[in-house]
This record gives C-alpha cells, structure tokens and sequence, in this order.
C-alpha cells in the first residue's frame, strides 16, 4: 500500500481526530530454532533458519540457480541479480538481511559491488564467493571470503552466522535503549523529517481529502510566492489555472482510493499571475482509519522545459540552415548558365533599346540572386579551416542582401559608415553569423517599431584593457528598445523575448564566438517614448590572443 504515514507533531496544523502509525516500531523477539549438525569438515548446517532475506548475485546463470534453490530449500527467502547493477538496484529498494556474491562479475567484481552496498547500508553482512582459493583484492570490505569449493555447507553455516550475528547486535542496541530514550528517539526522528521538509528545494505542502491546504514549507512560499500564513485553510484550487480545475477532482478521488499520482506534469499558477510548468508527486496520507489526507512534492520544471523547447527549435534551424546552404550549393549551377545565358544574349547586335533595358534589369536581379546564395554558403560554414585576415565592411556588405527584401518591406533605412579597413585574424563564417545575429535581432524589434539601422567600423581600444588597439563594431536601431527587467538575462543560453520564435542561443554563441577572439560584446537600450532603440557593440583585438583552431558551431 503506497503512502505516507504522517504524526502531527510535524505538521504545523493536523488532522485532529485522526490517529496516525508511530514512524518507529519495536522489533519483537525472535523465536528461531539453533540444531545444527557438524558437516564436511567442521561446517554447520542451521535446520530451521529464521526468515532472513538474501541477495545471490552471479552472472553465471546455472550456479545462481542452484544456489537460489539451496538457500530457499533451507528457509531463506531469496532475491537474485545477474550483473553489479541489477544488485545494486535490488539492494537499494529492499529489505535485504545478507549479500552473497561471486567476485567475477563480468567487468565488475564482487569486491567493488561490495564496497558500495556497505556505503549504502554498512550493517548488512556481505559474503564473498570466488572459484579461486586465493582472496581477491579489496576483500576487506566484505564480512566473509569463501571459496566455491568449500561447498554449500560452508556457505550456509556462515550466512547463518553472520545474519544471526547481525540481527543479534541490531536488537541488543534497540533493546538497550531505556523507555524514556525511546520517547526522546522518537521525537528527535520527527524533528528530524520536519526539518528536512521546510529545508527542501522542493515545494512541499500537504491538504485534506476537500482540497483544503494544511501545511505549507519554505520552498511552497519561494516557489507559488504564497506565505504559509495566507495560504494554510485555503482550497488547493488557488494555485489552478481557470482552465485545468477538473484535474483537482480527479486527483482528490484518486488519493480517496488510495492510489498515488507520480510525476504528474501540469500548470500551476503563482500568487502574481505568471504560469509555471511543474511535476508533481501526490501521495495519499494514511492512518490506522485509512486515506486521511495527502501530500504534494512539486518541483518548478519551467525552466528546462523552456530549454527543452529552445534545443528543438535550435535543431529545426540548423536543419533548416543546413537544407538552406544545401539549396544555395545546387542554384549555383543553374544559375551559371543563365548568367552565361544572358552575358551571350548582351553580346548580340540585334537587340533593340528596349530589350536591353529587360537584359539588364534581369542580370541586376540575378547577380542578388548570386550575392544571396553566396552569402547563405557563408554563414552555413567558412571556406577557411583557420583564421583569416579579413576586412569586417566586406562581410557587412556580404550579410546584408539576405535580408535586403524584409528591410526593403519595412521601409527601414540602412546606415553603413566604415571608418577603418583594420584586419582583423578571424574565422569569415563566424564573424558574419555574429553580424547575421545581430541584423536579425534589430530588424525584429524595427517589425514593432522604428525605421532605422546604423552600423559603424570604427578604431578603438578596449575599455577593460586601453592598451589593447582594435576596432569596434555598433549597430544600432531606433526600435522598441528592451525592458530593464529583460536586459541581464539577454546573453544567456535559450533565454528569448521573442516568444515560441526564438531560440534564444544567438546571442550566446555570438557572444562566444566574439570572446574566443579575445573580444568583448556590450549594449545599451533606451525604452522611453518617442527616445527607444538598442545598440550592440563589437569589440575585436587587432592581435587577439591565440584563437582555437576549431571554427564553432551554434
């Protein structure tokens, strides 16, 4: 039966008529019958064992049959793993009273399986089979080495010995304790849990069976921005948006039968009206009576969905850039021949005025198709497989045609003032999916508003290093500008304005691929009326530190 069994003391406000199971209950005496007889050489054989538990680990599947049937003819009960893994899984959710494991286990040996099981539970008897007579390495961490060839006897005498050993020393330290220590042990335990619940990064909050909120930890009030005393007595359905309330009587009569929602993903609404996407853990709350109430782990996913949902749109464009680049390769080709095409029909005498005019006006148009294929071919990858010396108005001029129509649309006038022909040493393709970022993002905000974008190449120094000489790029538009609250979080990884159309890594690769030439990127945004824009600035070294040779991929 899943649950919780909750006392009150732990809880801020409880369930007062109800009665809840103790969280410790006392081990009663163990009756078991200790006959042996002296077997093979001076083992003994228990006859009537009492009910330990034990984990047979071996990856032979033959010798862990047998000795499953063994132990289980003499009384034990008995769980069985094949590999270091499925015992470690096994040992960690259940009640296990003693290991038996074979040292070979494929790549993993028993030792090593054994080490961390006494990490986990150090008073559960570890005993360690080999073929060999020898001990393994590292057997020092197990209770007990036995060679295969002492046969079953042995092996029985001394899981025998060691459980009994082991439950022995648990009931005396239990039995020791005076009464008194057993009230004080209790409430130390309780103290303890309720510690650990206001101390958890999780929201943890209990109701009643009507949905009424009863307890409320540190982690509820950080999370739904509710403090405990404002929120406890009121109905859980606070915390719903208006189109999910029926999920609330859904889960009231699941946790009503007794049955448990387990990571169970939905929206919550926080005390100042914003969404958050959170998985929850619904556990019913028993006592002696049955279901009397339930408890609520939720865990704010938000952030990762996000993420989750940025990764995707990230790889649906780089597919698309890739498809992009693909098609940009494969024109080419046609377009060569019309080019070649219309250069042997400009050569001919027999066209009249106005068929040149119509010749012209179709080489113009061809040669930005040709600029715009060669400029997607650019940004998709470089033709260089190191640094180059380049001129940064060249690649300006190259990136701006892919988004000439969409300027052109908006009315937006472009500004392009080149004061320095500086080289600088960098990877072509980088440097213009940086300015491609850039374009992309004030034309994006130009859409709402503004009709202007200026870009200026100028001779500069770096303002955290002044000795160092460079140039700086800006670009600046007279857009809508972005909001105070919004700016520290622009260059951050899958962190967006633009809603589900960005992506919100490209500013982020930017600003990588920009510091891995020892350069800095900043800006600064105005949002008053009639005064708002945003401006980017682009510093790079004249002599940049040493730059990896790896061109990056966004």
């Amino acid at each position: 039966m899943e649950g919780i069994y909750l006392p009150p003391d732990i809880r801020r406000h409880h369930f007062e008529p109800l009665r809840f199971k103790p969280l410790v209950t006392q081990l009663g005496a163990i009756n078991m019958s200790t006959r042996e007889t002296p077997r093979n050489g001076g083992c003994t054989v228990v006859a009537s064992p009492p009910p330990y538990r034990v984990l047979c680990v071996d990856d032979e599947p033959s010798g862990l049959k047998l000795r499953q049937l063994i132990l289980e003819h003499n009384g034990y009960l008995v769980s069985t793993a094949k590999t270091a893994s499925e015992a470690l899984a096994v040992f960690k959710s259940s009640e296990i009273d003693i290991v038996v494991t074979d040292h070979l286990l494929g790549r993993e040996t028993g030792t090593a399986t054994a080490k961390e099981m006494k990490r986990l539970k150090p008073h559960v008897p570890i005993i360690v089979l080999s073929g060999a007579t020898n001990a393994p390495d590292g057997i020092e961490v197990a209770d007990a080495f036995l060679s295969k060839a002492e046969g079953p006897e042995c092996l029985l005498a001394k899981i025998h010995e060691l459980a009994l050993q082991a439950r022995t020393t648990r009931d005396s330290s239990i039995a020791e304790l005076p009464k008194a220590d057993w009230r004080s042990t209790q409430s130390a335990t309780l103290q303890l849990l309720a510690a650990i619940v206001e101390s958890s990064n999780d929201a943890i909050f209990s109701k009643t069976l009507d949905g009424l909120i009863m307890t409320w930890n540190k982690a509820a009030e950080g999370m739904y921005g509710y403090q405990a005393a404002e929120i406890i007595g009121k109905s859980v359905s606070i915390l719903q948006p208006s189109d999910r309330l029926g999920e609330l009587t859904d889960m009231l009569e699941r946790l009503r039968s007794g049955q448990k929602v387990d990571q169970f993903e939905t929206t919550r609404v926080a005390r100042d009206g914003h969404l958050l996407t959170v998985a929850l853990t619904i556990s019913p709350i028993w006592d002696a009576g049955g279901v009397v109430g339930a408890s609520t782990i939720a865990r704010d996913i938000t952030r990762s969905k996000l993420n989750e949902q940025s990764l995707q749109n990230s790889e649906k464009l780089a597919i698309a850039g890739r498809m992009a680049a693909t098609l940009a390769h494969e024109i080419n080709n046609p377009l060569e021949a019309v080019a070649n095409a219309l250069y042997l029909l400009s050569e001919s005498s027999s066209l009249d005025e106005s068929a040149r005019q119509f010749l012209a006006s179709a080489q113009t148009e061809l040669t930005s198709i040709r600029q715009v294929a060669t400029a997607t071919l650019g940004l998709h990858r470089g033709n260089a497989d190191r640094p180059q010396p380049v001129r940064v108005s060249e690649l300006f001029d190259s990136v701006f045609p892919i988004y000439g129509r969409k300027l052109r649309a908006l009315g937006i006038a472009v500004e392009s003032r080149y004061d320095t022909d500086i080289l600088v040493n960098v990877f072509p393709g980088e440097l213009r999916q940086v300015f491609s970022n850039l374009i992309v993002n004030a034309v994006d905000a130009l859409e709402k508003s503004g009709d202007k974008l200026c870009v200026h190449v100028f001779a500069s120094s770096d303002r955290a290093n002044p000795t160092q000489k460079g140039l700086r790029i800006t670009l600046s538009d007279n857009g809508s500008g972005i909001p105070a609250e919004k700016r520290a979080h622009i260059f951050e990884p899958f962190y967006t304005t633009k809603g589900s159309t960005g992506t919100g890594i490209g500013l982020w690769v930017s600003l990588g691929i920009v510091k891995k030439y020892g350069g800095s990127m900043r800006f600064r945004s105005v949002v008053k009326p009639g005064h708002s824009g945003t401006t980017f600035s682009v510093f790079l070294p004249i002599k940049p530190e040493p730059v990896n040779m790896t061109p990056m991929v966004a």
